[in-house]
């Protein structure tokens, strides 16, 4: 299984550096994900970019070592998962502002039983 280098920093109590990446680029995502950052996050919420864009972008970082990150627009199952089925190994849920909300969130990350994402034949 590939390491999630952001997991085990916050494991250690440790704080996770990584970038953020808003304009739809591959190249700069590939460059990115190869300067040894803990993540690199695709900012589908307020970035110049959209689902397409941020696929192509997971592919590249996927390439370097550290989590892929997707902040996806709200907090909808249907993007959460896309996200993820594209290779997104976390993912940052903007304006959760109630319990029910982030269990919500958490639902729509897990297969079942623990949750209700769906399950696809893709970059699983």
């Amino acid at each position: 299984m590939r390491r999630n280098p952001m997991r085990e920093r916050w494991a250690a109590g440790e704080p996770a550096l990584g970038g953020w990446l808003g304009i739809a680029s591959s190249y700069t995502a590939e460059i990115v994900a190869r300067c040894d950052l803990d993540y690199v996050c695709v900012d589908i919420q307020h970035g110049l970019l959209d689902y397409g864009d941020a696929w192509h972008m997971l592919q590249a970082i996927n390439l370097g070592s550290g989590t892929p990150v997707v902040r996806v627009p709200w907090n909808e199952p249907g993007i959460i998962g896309r996200s993820l089925d594209a290779g997104a190994r976390g993912i940052v849920v903007p304006m959760v502002n109630t319990r029910a909300e982030a269990e919500a969130a958490v639902q729509y990350c897990r297969y079942a039983p623990e949750g209700s994402r769906s399950y696809a034949g893709t970059r699983v």
